[in-house]
């Protein structure tokens, strides 16, 4: 690299690093005019490779996939003729203030001394907890006033006046056309899915990914993009949300406006030689 370009290195952050530094990188170009920055956003196995023999340690080398993804920003002015989106909203929340949160996904070693990273029962509760706090925040920002004001009326329903009330969830889908969720898992894929009230179509991009690459960690946000594009689902002004969790824990938004048409992308990228076939249909195991 030249000496005057800037690295960053943000290894650690997870599931959620990709987008994490997407935020980062806006940050830097609002203080940097006329600039560049590339994200580049991958797994690599064998460096978190648990050779011992404790099964909650063990789950990670079971879960993730190699994959890898690179995304180039700008704010300068010509980038404009050739962007495909522009970005509208960040938002970085994290829980690591509450123990629960903090201790139930940890890298620590084992008896013998091998360090890996051990998962606990609590994992997906703390994930709800963390998503939750993100989508708050977020939905403040792109839900239209109706949809703010039917959320609070509930949650003030419940704590008053009616205790069996349930809080509503607020129909993202009115201002955002297309989801890119966590690719953790097909369960954790659809509970998301059921808590954002989201149909099929809205969770296909998340679940074809883990169907055709598995997961790969921060990087399946844009394989998911990426089959988006290839299905040419993507308009003009369409808006994209991209969600990213990972350890710590937290959780990373990205919201984008697509502005200009995107069209020709089932012939290039990663899903080109296979786009034609999906989606496939997943069975769950528990589903009669």
């Amino acid at each position: 690299m030249r000496e005057d370009v800037k690295i960053f290195t943000i290894s650690g952050m997870g599931c959620s690093a990709s987008a994490l530094a997407i935020d980062m990188a806006e940050k830097i170009l609002k203080t940097h005019e006329n600039f560049n920055a590339v994200i580049l956003s991958t797994e690599i196995l064998s460096t978190g490779w648990y050779p011992g023999k404790e099964h909650t340690m063990m789950v990670l080398n079971c879960v993730f996939r190699m994959g890898a993804a690179a995304i180039l920003v700008s704010n300068k002015k010509e980038a404009k003729k050739r962007a495909k989106y522009k970005l509208l909203y960040s938002l970085r929340t994290q829980r690591a203030f509450d123990d629960k949160g903090y201790y139930s996904a940890f890298r620590e070693e084992d008896s013998d001394g091998f360090t890996g990273v051990t998962l606990r029962r609590d994992l997906l509760q703390v994930a709800g907890e963390t998503l939750r706090s993100n989508i708050t925040i977020l939905g403040s920002k792109i839900l239209p006033y109706t949809e703010m004001i039917f959320y609070a009326y509930s949650i003030i329903k419940k704590k008053y006046l009616d205790k069996s009330t349930e809080i509503y969830v607020p129909n993202f889908k009115r201002v955002v056309q297309h989801f890119c969720l966590p690719a953790s898992g097909k369960p954790v894929i659809r509970e998301i899915g059921k808590g954002l009230k989201l149909g099929e179509r809205d969770m296909e991009p998340a679940l074809m990914t883990l169907h055709r690459f598995g997961n790969q960690s921060s990087s399946s946000l844009w394989y998911e993009l990426g089959y988006i594009e290839a299905k040419e689902r993507v308009k003009k002004g369409d808006k994209v949300w991209q969600l990213g969790m990972g350890s710590g824990p937290k959780c990373n938004g990205l919201v984008w406006e697509c502005i200009r048409p995107i069209v020709g992308e089932a012939q290039r990228g990663v899903w080109a030689d296979c786009i034609d076939k999906y989606p496939v249909l997943i069975v769950d195991k528990n589903s009669s």
